[in-house]
């Protein structure tokens, strides 16, 4: 059965969520993730928060908070060909492909987990492929944590799926492309939207059957430009099979395929896509194999800034004030311009926040290493 962990609040939520209009996918998406960060909120948490936050507005270069946010890459494998994907693309990351060990898991939420108020159990691979997801859900559970899955959903074991909810899960989200095979397998190449469809029923006739509340089931809609035409009839589909939530993602890939969008409306829709990094003072990316980096962008071994091999006897405040990390975040000091070297290489260089800082312009330009490119290194 379900753990009982805020059984009330969680009817709260979904209560609250529900009474949402359904077109407002987007607003019912973040109320859901905030309302499960309250759902857990301790003081300790609120007041690391606080202090975080209050380093970042002031550019503190070593904070002494801790990361309120994870992205935690469960596996660095998935089962489609998604083409804007890396993972998908079969790129080469330097890594090798890999489940994460749960051991690891457990050392890292040892040392940080009673800071945290949310995590993201996915980043660049399908997080159902990994044996122990369940037991992973337990432990971020267990540690009041709101946790979030990411999933394409193009797995045959429903026992998986089961398992999954009766853990506890908060929100999982499904990425879909389209409502028939012809336009879904565009971009979800190797996928079966009807088992998509199939597994969703399913999740959702077992929350009934047993009364759970969570997790939340939404579906993110990838908009191109050769699946546009789907989206209403996409929506309605998804709110006739008891979905939660429906919001739409303008996916990223060549211009050709993806809609136009101008600068003013990717800010309100993607507050990523702005002058600052927040990631830095906020955010802790852990790796399949144990990399650390402050962005979940970050795609390749060589980009990591530091590793979490040590982290039984490594402070994690040590860990995330490493050389890297203090570089990346002087870069956002107006001051700091004068302290980097000429030729100075570092992987945050190549991000579009730093090459939007103003007082970086001339350095940037003279430096030979600090060229704009994609993170990924994808289209």
């Amino acid at each position: 059965m379900q753990k009982s962990t805020n059984d009330r609040l969680n009817k709260v939520i979904s209560k609250t969520v529900s009474s949402i209009p359904y077109r407002f996918g987007e607003t019912k998406e973040l109320i859901t993730i905030a309302l499960g960060i309250i759902k857990y909120l301790t003081p300790l948490k609120l007041f690391n928060f606080l202090i975080r936050e209050l380093e970042r507005l002031k550019r503190v270069e070593r904070p002494r908070g801790f990361p309120f946010h994870a992205v935690i890459d469960i596996t660095n494998v998935c089962n489609l060909q998604c083409p804007y994907c890396p993972t998908g693309r079969r790129q080469n990351s330097g890594r090798s492909q890999r489940i994460i060990d749960i051991d690891l898991l457990r050392i890292f939420l040892d040392n940080i987990g009673i800071y945290l108020m949310i995590a993201d159990l996915f980043n660049w691979g399908e997080p159902l492929l990994h044996p122990q997801i369940a037991n992973i859900v337990t432990m971020f559970h267990e540690r009041r944590i709101f946790h979030h899955i990411s999933t394409n959903l193009n797995i045959h074991n429903k026992q998986v799926l089961e398992k999954v909810c009766d853990a506890g899960l908060d929100l999982l989200t499904i990425s879909i492309s389209g409502i028939t095979q012809e336009i879904y397998e565009n971009y979800h190449k190797e996928g079966d939207v009807n088992l998509v469809f199939d597994n969703v029923k399913h999740i959702i006739n077992y929350k009934n059957k047993l009364k759970y509340t969570n997790p939340t089931i939404a579906f993110k809609y990838l908009v191109f430009k050769h699946n546009f035409h789907q989206i209403d009839k996409a929506r309605k589909l998804a709110k006739e099979m008891g979905v939660d939530i429906f919001w739409i993602c303008y996916a990223g890939g060549p211009e050709d395929k993806i809609l136009p969008i101008d600068e003013e409306k990717k800010r309100l829709l993607y507050p990523g896509t702005g002058t600052f990094c927040s990631q830095l003072w906020g955010t802790i990316v852990l790796n399949c194999d144990g990399g650390i980096t402050p962005c979940c962008l970050l795609y390749f071994k060589k980009d990591d800034f530091t590793e979490y091999l040590q982290a039984n006897t490594v402070n994690i405040v040590d860990i995330i004030s490493n050389n890297k990390y203090i570089i990346a975040r002087k870069l956002f000091k107006i001051s700091s311009v004068a302290e980097f070297p000429q030729n100075l290489e570092h992987p945050c260089l190549k991000c579009t926040f730093v090459h939007r800082q103003r007082h970086l312009t001339e350095y940037l330009a003279s430096n030979p290493n600090a060229k704009q490119r994609h993170r990924t290194g994808g289209p």
